[in-house]
């Protein structure tokens, strides 16, 4: 019997969502599924644990946010295991399901599991680590860091933005070396280095995004006043930022990033390894069930 596992985290939404697994299970075994689900301690063990005894025929289903999925795409990476991978986005924040057009609708997850409906989107790597979304770094990603839990679940990603509009004027620039894709050491007040279109909740913050081309877009703001930072601001919600002399904006394969140790770093909303670090790309790695390629993908 195939075997669908279910990898949930109990704090998302403060788990009123786990009342769906019992559809989830009537569905699965209607289809000739075993059900098992893998509840999410936080521990570093969860990627030791979380895959045991599933074979090659079986499928995945997160349920939580970005960091949720981040933590499957490690398991499955260091665990060299290659399956269909079902996204139920119940995070605080689901920018990279949110790209792929993935929804909480389980019809909709189900008839992708009957038809095989499955894309293959590349997986980035910061250190040892696996990312779907997002590697960032600086004084701002601190701030993120510090929004309580209560807080997110009330206002969501509003939250952060809240928090962040009042910590900008104390965020202080620190110096970034890149080598490799690029070559460039600059003082920096933010750096991204972003696998889908969208990050922090900001929709268009890297528009030529590819999750197919074996590419990272990166996005560097470089030191500039608090007038400057506002135009930067204001031309990410309209998606023209790539141009503003404040940004550096490129796609890299590889790249090693630099900077002081003291400097907050995070993949997918968790916090990540201390510079120096490299930056990778691993191409189409995530069998994601239900995926839209992107319209800049090749055919």
């Amino acid at each position: 019997m195939r075997e669908m596992r279910v990898i949930y985290n109990p704090k998302a939404r403060r788990g009123r969502y786990i009342t769906q697994f019992d559809k989830l299970a009537e569905a699965a075994q209607f289809r000739g599924f075993r059900l098992s689900l893998y509840r999410l301690s936080g521990q570093q063990t969860d990627i030791e644990r979380m895959l045991a005894g599933l074979h090659d025929n079986s499928v995945l289903v997160t349920c939580g946010g970005d960091g949720t999925l981040q933590m499957a795409a490690n398991a499955l990476v260091a665990k060299d295991i290659n399956i269909p991978v079902g996204v139920l986005p119940y995070g605080t924040s689901n920018d990279f399901a949110d790209s792929l057009g993935l929804t909480t609708d389980l019809d909709s997850l189900l008839e992708y599991i009957d038809t095989g409906n499955i894309y293959s989107v590349d997986l980035g790597m910061a250190g040892s680590k696996v990312f779907v979304n997002v590697f960032s770094a600086g004084q701002i990603i601190k701030a993120s860091h510090e929004v309580e839990r209560a807080y997110k679940d009330l206002l969501g990603m509003l939250a952060y933005y809240l928090h962040t509009v009042g910590q900008l004027p104390k965020i202080t620039p620190f110096r970034l070396n890149l080598r490799g894709d690029i070559e460039e050491s600059f003082n920096c007040l933010l750096f991204l280095a972003v696998n889908s279109t969208n990050a922090g909740g900001f929709k268009n913050l890297a528009p030529a995004a590819d999750l197919s081309d074996g590419k990272l877009n990166v996005i560097a703001i470089r030191e500039c006043s608090l007038s400057e930072m506002a135009s930067v601001f204001f031309c990410v919600l309209r998606g023209e930022h790539q141009n503003h002399p404040s940004v550096l904006y490129a796609k890299i394969g590889s790249l090693a990033v630099d900077g002081p140790q003291d400097v907050a770093t995070d993949i997918d909303g968790e916090r990540a390894e201390r510079f120096p670090i490299k930056i990778s790309v691993l191409p189409r790695r995530l069998q994601v069930l239900g995926a839209k390629p992107s319209p800049h993908a090749r055919a």
